[in-house]
């Protein structure tokens, strides 16, 4: 465990704005800042952060907390080690007292992990700039305008054929069996019979290192070199606790400030593209693992630009990514421009031999993706034919239909109609069905997903998004929650009045507030309260981050006192109603009646009291 006033030296050296700006851009709402929430697909921004209290807020999803949720939450990280990562982002050593043993083992690993990679990039590095089993690798990337500065920039290595370089390598530096196949980096020989060994999995490659957002290396991409090789020409690591495709770009934790500068990002189809944009001055540009996007990547790139412009191949390969793409894209409210390559060429290519005005020409006046898709079919299509001209006009219209915006898609209507000469409406008519289609078969994709996780909801290491939010309907269990956490001198009467605390336990919604009023923190340092709210379940201190952002009524002692005679009251209420239910009971002996009227008579004179008390208050 990591003692609380380590947390609070965490938290107060940190500038939450400052640190989400780290991850994706905000803006400012206000003297509040706003973006597209990063934890759920959302078009319309309702992630706000909060600088006066040092929280952040989505009103979609409902997370929430202090920079130290956040970490935790957007890197998928254990609350320790959460605070760990911060500390080391603002320069605050972190000392533990005793941890759970699951939490220790798993942070252990994702360390061990983290280091194996590091160490294999530095070596497979050393191996490219020394080895010379590597002559072959520097001759290949010399070919490719790839000098030793730039790999010293990038961190290209070499994975030697012989794969028991690298296994004899891990050996002398402590990685076992157990993480390097973990990592992906080795694999059993053979499955039935473990005993076999490992074998390395990137062999005679050329190695580029994947970092994820802030530079650590999480995976691996090889190119092979052999050139009659049937094997992949590229291949990555496979997923791990470090790495997952669907969420990683090529490249992105050198270029996402370039992408935020330029307003937009160029997307490219391998390493070697990118790294020849980056190192002739266009920053802006990542590559998918993998050439077409996910509905990860699409999420990620909308908190970064509204503007994608893809750079393909001009193949039907290329072609078929760029409509795949467009469609993840599109769904985000992304807006897509393609580049028109020459057949044959890539950006890499482009540049080395035209030079990097000719590529960025191209950039500067890539089409909108229907006029893209519109040139591209009619290399192959009649449209002087009626077949073809249907055929076209559904095609377009499944594209189409990916677009959210309504006046966007409507414009497009009316501009591919013109150009098809085809009426709007009835234009419009294939996009209304295709766009019906496609949320059937999204239906049905999600009612699949839901049943084959069924039977893992609910179970260890369940989320917080995967259980309901808190809702508290009672106005006065928010008033006096939000003052409890704000207002220093509300929360000294609260404790005054801890003794009232059980009557109320029973009451709908009061269950969360009596976590304030048994809890101990100071309401007079945002930072103590932000410290106790990190120590309670995910749900509840989203619950009362949202309290903490909002303007809720009451705003001082009195509202307090007044919410707590009106809870009070309600109890009583409560406590009346269970006698006189009981009183109705056939069976009731006597002596048990007396003594429930009379518990009556008194609760009715309690309850005048109460009633009293409050309107002398208001």
């Amino acid at each position: 465990m990591i003692p609380e006033e380590k947390i609070q030296e965490v938290l107060q050296a940190t500038d939450i704005v400052a640190l989400i700006e780290s991850y994706f851009p905000l803006k400012r709402a206000g003297t509040n800042f706003r973006a597209v929430c990063p934890f759920h697909n959302e078009k319309t921004p309702s992630f706000n952060v909060n600088p006066q209290r040092q929280i952040f807020k989505c009103f979609g999803c409902g997370a929430g907390g202090n920079a130290i949720a956040f970490v935790r939450d957007y890197e998928g990280l254990e609350f320790p080690a959460a605070v760990r990562r911060l500390g080391e982002l603002v320069g605050v050593e972190i000392s533990e007292e005793q941890q759970d043993a699951r939490s220790i083992a798993r942070q252990k690993t994702r360390s061990r992990l983290i280091a194996l990679h590091q160490g294999a990039t530095d070596w497979f590095h050393s191996m490219l700039l020394k080895s010379p089993d590597a002559e072959g690798a520097r001759s290949y990337l010399k070919g490719r305008g790839i000098n030793g500065e730039v790999a010293r920039n990038w961190r290209i290595g070499y994975a030697p054929a012989d794969g028991g370089q690298f296994l004899a390598w891990a050996k002398s530096q402590d990685f076992g069996a157990e993480l390097l196949m973990q990592s992906g980096l080795a694999a059993l020989r053979d499955e039935n019979f473990p005993g076999r060994g490992l074998y390395a999995r990137f062999r005679d490659r050329v190695m580029f290192p994947i970092a994820n957002d802030y530079g650590d290396v999480i995976a691996f991409s090889g190119r092979i070199l052999d050139p009659d090789s049937k094997l992949a020409k590229y291949m990555n690591s496979p997923e791990t606790p470090l790495f997952l495709k669907s969420k990683t770009f090529f490249g992105f934790d050198k270029s996402k400030r370039a992408i935020i500068r330029d307003g937009k990002a160029i997307v490219c189809e391998g390493q070697l593209d990118l790294i020849t944009c980056f190192e002739s001055g266009i920053e802006n540009v990542i590559a998918p693992l993998g050439t077409a996007f996910t509905s990860e990547h699409a999420r990620i790139m909308k908190r970064y630009t509204e503007e994608v412009i893809l750079c393909f191949d001009s193949d039907a390969a290329g072609y078929k990514a760029a409509v795949r793409s467009f469609g993840e894209l599109a769904e985000a409210d992304v807006m897509v421009r393609v580049v028109e390559m020459p057949p044959g060429q890539d950006p890499d290519t482009l540049i080395r031999s035209g030079g990097v005005e000719g590529f960025r020409t191209r950039v500067e006046t890539a089409k909108h993706f229907w006029d893209y898709q519109i040139d591209h079919l009619s290399e192959t299509m009649d449209l002087d034919s009626p077949r073809d001209r249907m055929e076209f006009a559904n095609l377009l219209a499944a594209t189409i239909a990916h677009v959210t915006d309504r006046v966007v898609q409507d414009g497009v209507i009316h501009t591919v109609s013109t150009r098809l000469r085809i009426p709007a409406e009835d234009f419009r008519g294939r996009v209304a069905a295709a766009a019906n289609r496609h949320r059937s078969q999204q239906g049905r994709a999600a009612a699949y997903a839901q049943s084959a996780g069924a039977g893992q909801a609910g179970g260890e290491g369940a989320g917080a998004s995967e259980q309901p939010p808190i809702q508290v309907e009672n106005t006065d269990v928010i008033v006096l929650c939000k003052l409890a956490l704000t207002d220093a001198e509300t929360r000294a009467w609260l404790t005054a009045e801890r003794p009232r605390m059980p009557a109320l336990q029973q009451l709908m919604d009061a269950e969360i507030l009596t976590k304030l009023w048994a809890a101990d923190y100071d309401a007079s340092n945002p930072t103590a309260v932000s410290v106790f709210l990190s120590s309670l379940p995910a749900r509840e201190e989203a619950f009362f981050t949202d309290l903490l952002i909002r303007k809720t009524p009451g705003s001082c002692l009195e509202d307090a006192k007044r919410s707590l005679a009106r809870l009070e009251i309600k109890e009583i209420e409560n406590r009346m109603q269970v006698a006189k239910g009981k009183l109705r009971s056939p069976s009731l002996a006597d002596s048990v009646m007396t003594q429930t009227i009379n518990a009556v008579m008194l609760l009715k004179k309690e309850l005048v009291e109460k009633q009293k008390q409050l309107t002398n208050s208001e």
